[in-house]
C-alpha cells in the first residue's frame, strides 16, 4: 500500500464514467465468508480512514461471531451491491447487528447499513421475511432495522419550504393520517435518492453528447459540468486550439443555454461587457441596452487581455449574478455561468488577474493535448462536411441544470468531512506566511464541488475522497502551483493534522 493509500484510502478512478453500470447485472457469485470483513471495511471508510479504535472495535465484534479479522487490504471502500451477495446467509443477522454499532450515529454509515439490509431482505417492509432469508434460516431483530428505518427522513422536498440543515437531518417521519378520507392525491415530489439518481444519468447524456466534440476529454468535460452543477465558474488555461471555445460552444448546444461569447481586448470597455443606457431618439429618453452578460452561458475570450477595469466589471457580475446601472439593478436569468479562457505563452500586450480576482473563479483547469489516436479520431470527426458542432442537439433543459445546482446543496456532508476539509486548509495556510494561501472562499469552493462530484457519482453524500479528487482543480491557481505539488502539499498536511491528533 502506498503513502496516498495510507493517507486518503484508495484513490478513486480519475474519470466519473468508470463507475459500474448498473443494467443487466451479472450472476449472483458463490458466498465467501471473507466478503465479511470486506463490508464492515467499506463501512468504516465511508467517513474517510478510519481510526484503530473502530478497528479494534469491528475486530472485536468480528472474533464475537467466530468470523475472519479485518486486515489493512479489508480498508477499501465498496458498494453495498458488490458484497452483500457474498456475504453467508446465517452470518447476515449477526453481520447487520455488528454494523448498527459500527454505525453508531453516523448517517452516511447508517445509511449503507440500511442499504445491506434492505438487500439481504431482513427490511420491515414485508410482514415476515423474504423467501431468501427464510431459507437461509436468518434474520434481523425487528429492533436493528427499526433503529436503521427511524433515522433516515423521507426526504421529500417541498418547493415553497426552506431546503433543511441536510438530508439526514430532519425529523421523525410522519405517518400519514389514518383518519384522512380517500381521494386524489397531489403528485408527490421526487425523494433525493430519485433526484440525485435522475441527474447522475443526465449527467452521462451530456458529457456524452459535447464529447463528441471534443475527442478524448472526457476526464475534462466531466470536471467542468461538476464546476457547473456547483454554480462556479471555470478558468481554461492552455495555449491555443486545444477546444477551449468548442468546449463551452458544444456545452451551451447540449444544455440548451444562450450562449454569448464576448473577445476581451485592450480598448473593450466595461459597459461593452455589462450593458449601457443609451438615448432613444424615438421615446425621447434612456433605455438600457444589455450587454453579452445576459446570457446563460458567457465566454471571455483571453480575459487576461482586457484592462483590469473591464476585468472588474466582469467579475463583479460573476460574483453578484446581476448589473447595476444608473442606480438600477438587472438580474441576470439563471444559470449564469461564465468560461474564461487564458494563454498562459503570451504575455504582450496582457494584464495579469491579481490574486483577489482571481480567486473568483472556482476552479482552473488544463484541457491538454490529445492522445495520437484522439486526434486522428478528431481530425475524422471535424474534417467531415458538416460541422461537429451542427450534430449536437439539446439533451437537456436549461432548467434541469438549474435543478442540478438546486440538488447540489442538499448533498450530505458529515461532520468529520467538514472538519477534515478545515485542517487540512489550516494545515496548507501554516506552512508559510509568505506563501501564497487558501481563503475561506476557496474552502467553500472545495467542499461545494465535492457535493457536485458525489452527486454527478449518484451519491448523495461527500467523502474525503471527493475532496482529494477535486482538490488540484480548486487550490492550484490559488496556492499558484500546479496539480502534482498541491497534493503532494495536501498529503504533508494530512501528516501534519495526522500527527498533532
Amino acid at each position: 500500500m502506498d503513502g496516498d493509500d495510507e493517507l486518503f484510502g484508495p484513490k478513486p478512478s480519475a474519470s466519473l464514467s468508470s463507475q459500474p453500470s448498473q443494467t443487466n447485472p451479472p450472476p449472483l457469485p458463490a458466498t465467501d465468508v471473507r466478503a465479511v470483513p470486506r463490508a464492515l471495511g467499506a463501512l468504516l471508510c465511508a467517513l474517510g480512514r478510519p481510526t484503530e479504535a473502530e478497528v479494534a472495535r469491528a475486530n472485536a465484534g468480528l472474533a464475537r461471531l467466530s468470523l475472519p479479522l479485518l486486515s489493512a487490504r479489508d480498508l477499501a471502500q465498496a458498494t453495498p451491491e458488490s458484497l452483500a451477495p457474498l456475504v453467508p446467509v446465517e452470518a447476515r443477522a449477526g453481520v447487520l447487528a455488528l454494523m448498527r454499532q459500527i454505525a453508531a450515529d453516523q448517517p452516511i454509515r447508517t445509511r449503507l447499513a440500511l442499504s445491506y439490509a434492505q438487500l439481504w431482505g431482513l427490511d420491515e417492509g414485508a410482514a415476515k421475511p423474504s423467501a431468501t432469508t427464510a431459507a437461509g434460516g436468518g434474520g434481523a431483530p425487528s429492533s436493528v432495522v427499526r433503529w436503521l428505518v427511524g433515522k433516515l427522513p423521507a426526504h421529500v422536498t417541498a418547493p415553497e419550504a426552506p431546503p433543511p440543515e441536510g438530508p439526514y437531518r430532519s425529523g421523525d417521519v410522519r405517518e400519514p393520517d389514518a383518519g384522512a378520507t380517500a381521494g386524489p392525491r397531489a403528485p408527490q415530489a421526487p425523494t433525493l435518492r430519485e433526484r440525485v439518481e435522475r441527474i447522475a444519468a443526465q449527467f452521462a447524456v451530456v458529457r456524452d453528447a459535447v464529447e463528441r466534440v471534443i475527442i478524448g476529454k472526457r476526464d475534462v468535460i466531466e470536471r467542468v459540468l461538476c464546476a457547473m452543477a456547483a454554480r462556479g465558474h471555470v478558468l481554461l488555461v492552455d495555449v491555443p486550439g486545444t477546444g477551449k471555445t468548442q468546449l463551452c460552444k458544444a456545452l451551451a448546444a447540449a444544455i440548451d443555454l444562450k450562449f454569448s461569447r464576448v473577445q476581451m481586448t485592450p480598448d473593450l470597455l466595461p459597459l461593452d461587457v455589462t450593458g449601457a443606457s443609451v438615448w432613444d431618439p424615438r421615446d425621447k429618453r434612456f433605455v438600457f441596452r444589455p450587454g453579452p452578460v445576459f446570457t446563460h452561458l458567457l465566454l471571455a475570450d483571453e480575459i487576461n487581455r482586457a484592462t483590469p477595469k473591464t476585468q472588474s466589471a466582469l467579475l463583479e457580475v460573476m460574483e453578484e449574478r446581476s448589473v447595476t446601472v444608473d442606480g438600477t439593478t438587472h438580474v441576470l436569468a439563471a444559470p449564469f455561468q461564465v468560461l474564461a479562457t487564458m494563454n498562459p505563452l503570451d504575455h504582450q500586450g496582457t494584464y495579469a488577474l491579481p490574486a483577489a480576482q482571481i480567486d473568483r473563479f472556482m476552479v482552473m483547469l488544463e484541457v491538454g493535448y490529445p492522445s495520437a489516436d484522439d486526434e486522428v479520431r478528431m481530425l475524422d470527426r471535424h474534417l467531415a462536411a458538416a460541422p461537429a458542432l451542427a450534430g449536437v442537439q439539446p439533451v437537456i433543459a436549461r432548467d434541469d441544470l438549474v435543478d442540478w445546482q438546486e440538488t447540489v446543496p442538499l448533498i450530505h456532508v458529515a461532520p468529520a468531512v467538514k472538519r477534515a476539509a478545515v485542517e487540512w486548509v489550516h494545515a496548507l495556510r501554516a506552512e508559510s506566511p509568505d506563501r501564497p494561501t487558501v481563503s475561506p472562499r476557496a474552502t467553500l469552493a472545495w467542499v461545494r464541488l465535492g457535493q457536485a462530484r458525489a452527486l454527478a457519482l449518484g451519491r448523495e453524500f461527500v467523502t474525503t475522497d471527493d475532496l482529494v479528487e477535486v482538490a488540484p482543480d480548486v487550490l492550484r491557481h490559488r496556492l499558484w502551483s500546479d496539480g502534482d505539488s498541491v497534493r503532494e502539499r495536501l498529503r504533508a498536511a494530512a501528516r501534519a493534522v495526522g500527527s498533532a491528533a
